[in-house]
C-alpha cells in the first residue's frame, strides 16, 4: 500500500505542478491584455494607413506590406508572404433611381453585390415585382418575372448569435441566380443590415450556371421608399451599373509564428481583405488585431510554448475564400501537425460562448479552457460547430477547431458597408477577445496530450 501511495504521488505531483503553472500563466496573460491598448492601436493603423483592401486591388497589396511590417514589429518570427492568385472585380459607378408618376426620379442608395455583372451604357428601366423572401421568388412563374426587376424586401433583425443574418444570407447569395433563371432584367434586395439608415451593404453572390443579371443591395431607407411605392400601385426603376471582371492578379497572404519547442502548430486566423466600399474596422480589422494581439501577448508574457503558434492573415475571404484553399494546399504535407485552428471574424463584440468541433479525446482540453475563461462568463456552446470560412479547409482535412462566438447584436449595423469605421468598435470587447484567443492558443500549445483528429470530410 505504501508503495502504491508513493507511485500515485510521483504521477500526480508533476501534473498538479503543471496545472498551477498553467493557471498562473493564463491569469498573467489575461491581466496584461486587459491593460494593453495594442489591439486598438493595430486596427486603427490598418484603417487609417490602408483603408479599403479588396482582394486584387492596390489597397490589398498595401495591406500585405502593412501586415509584414506590423507582425515583425510585434516580435513574431518567420514573418513572410505566401503566393496566391486572386480575381479582380471592380465596382465602377452605379446609379439606381425610382420613377414615381409625375415626380422626378428619386435616387436610391444602392451598392452592387460583389461579382455582379453590369449594364450597358443605356442601363435598364423596368417595372418592379416585389416579394418578401427567396421562397416567394421561387413560387413566381417565369411570366410574372420575365423582363422585370425583382425586389426582395426581406428585413433582418439584430441577433446575438447572427442567426437572422445566416437565415437571410441565401437571399443575397442565390436569389440573383433564381431571378436570372426566370428571365428577370435585374434584381434588387434589401441590404442584410440591422441599421435603419441610408447606407447600403454589399456581399457576395453565386450565379452558378444561371443567366447573369445585374444585382444590387438597397439601403434600408431606400428599400422602405421603394416598398411603399410598389405597394401603392407599382414602380419603375432605372439601373445603370459599370461593374466588370478584370484579369487575375498575383498576390499573397501573410504568415508568422510564435516558435514552439516542437513542429506541431496551433493556428490563429483572420482575413486581411475587406470589401472595396469599406475601411473594414469590424470586418476584419478587429480579427487581425485579435489574433496578432494574442500572439504578441504570448511572446511578451509567457514562456516559449511547447507547440508553435501560427498567425495566418488570409487573402480573399470576402470574394471567394481563395486564400483559405491556397494555405491548405501549400501546407498539405504538414496539416497532420496542425493540432488546432481558430479564426477571428466576428468583429469586436465580446465572446459569450465557446463552440467547438473536437474529437472525444479533446473534451478535457475544452473543459480546461472553459475553466480558464470563467472570468469572462463564457458558456459552453455547440460541440459540432466552431471554426470559420478560412479554416474550413483545415477542418475538412481533420484539424480540430474552436469557435469563440462573439456578441454580434450590433455587427450587422455596419457589416460590408461604408459605415464599418473605427467609431463602431467595442474596445473593451476587443481586449476581451484578445485575452480569450491568447488563453485558448497558449493552453492548446502546451496541452500535455493529443487533441486528436476529426474525420476528413468531402467539400
Amino acid at each position: 500500500m505504501k508503495c502504491l501511495h508513493l507511485l500515485l504521488l510521483a504521477v500526480l505531483l508533476p501534473v498538479c505542478g503543471q496545472g498551477q503553472a498553467a493557471d498562473a500563466t493564463l491569469q498573467k496573460l489575461q491581466a496584461k491584455i486587459a491593460d494593453d491598448p495594442y489591439s486598438e492601436y493595430l486596427v486603427t493603423t490598418l484603417v487609417n494607413e490602408v483603408g479599403p483592401r479588396f482582394a486584387g486591388s492596390d489597397g490589398y497589396e498595401h495591406a500585405v506590406i502593412w501586415a509584414l511590417q506590423k507582425l515583425q514589429a510585434a516580435g513574431l518570427k518567420n514573418v513572410h508572404a505566401e503566393p496566391v492568385i486572386l480575381p479582380r472585380w471592380v465596382r465602377g459607378r452605379s446609379e439606381v433611381s425610382l420613377e414615381v408618376s409625375s415626380v422626378d426620379n428619386v435616387p436610391l442608395a444602392a451598392a452592387a453585390i460583389g461579382g455582379s455583372v453590369g449594364t450597358d451604357a443605356q442601363g435598364i428601366e423596368a417595372e418592379v415585382v416585389r416579394v418578401e423572401s427567396l421562397d416567394q421568388l421561387r413560387q413566381l412563374t417565369t411570366a410574372q418575372v420575365r423582363g422585370r426587376i425583382v425586389f426582395i424586401d426581406q428585413r433582418i433583425q439584430p441577433s446575438r448569435d447572427a442567426s437572422t443574418y445566416v437565415a437571410a444570407y441565401p437571399v443575397r447569395k442565390y436569389a440573383p441566380a433564381e431571378a436570372g433563371r426566370k428571365g428577370a432584367a435585374a434584381i434588387l434586395i434589401r441590404s442584410l443590415s440591422t441599421a435603419q439608415d441610408d447606407v447600403p451593404h454589399t456581399g457576395d453572390l453565386d450565379y452558378g450556371d444561371a443567366p447573369k443579371i445585374p444585382a444590387l443591395a438597397l439601403s434600408n431607407v431606400a428599400a422602405d421608399r421603394l416598398s411603399a411605392v410598389v405597394r401603392a400601385g407599382g414602380a419603375t426603376v432605372t439601373i445603370k451599373l459599370d461593374t466588370r471582371e478584370l484579369g487575375a492578379v498575383y498576390s499573397a497572404y501573410v504568415v508568422a509564428d510564435v516558435p514552439g519547442q516542437t513542429d506541431e502548430i496551433v493556428l490563429l486566423g483572420a482575413h486581411l481583405d475587406s470589401w472595396d466600399i469599406t475601411p473594414g474596422a469590424e470586418d476584419d480589422g478587429a480579427g487581425v488585431a485579435i489574433v496578432t494581439g494574442a500572439a504578441r501577448a504570448i511572446l511578451r508574457h509567457a514562456k516559449k510554448p511547447k507547440r508553435t503558434i501560427r498567425v495566418v492573415l488570409y487573402a480573399d475571404e470576402e470574394f471567394g475564400e481563395i486564400g483559405a484553399r491556397a494555405y491548405a494546399d501549400a501546407h498539405a504535407a504538414e496539416l497532420g501537425r496542425h493540432v488546432l485552428a481558430m479564426e477571428a471574424d466576428g468583429g469586436s463584440g465580446p465572446v459569450w460562448r465557446l463552440d467547438s468541433k473536437l474529437p472525444d479525446v479533446g473534451a478535457p482540453f475544452r473543459l480546461a479552457l472553459l475553466d480558464a475563461l470563467k472570468p469572462f462568463g463564457i458558456a459552453d456552446g455547440s460541440h459540432d460547430g466552431g471554426g470559420g470560412s478560412d479554416i474550413k479547409p483545415l477542418m475538412m482535412q481533420g484539424v480540430p477547431v474552436l469557435g469563440p462566438r462573439q456578441d454580434m447584436s450590433r455587427y450587422f449595423d455596419v457589416h460590408h458597408s461604408a459605415a464599418d469605421t473605427l467609431d463602431h468598435l467595442d474596445r473593451a470587447g476587443l481586449r476581451q477577445n484578445v485575452a480569450v484567443y491568447a488563453s485558448a492558443a497558449w493552453l492548446a500549445a502546451n496541452w500535455p496530450g493529443s487533441l486528436g483528429r476529426l474525420p476528413p470530410t468531402m467539400p
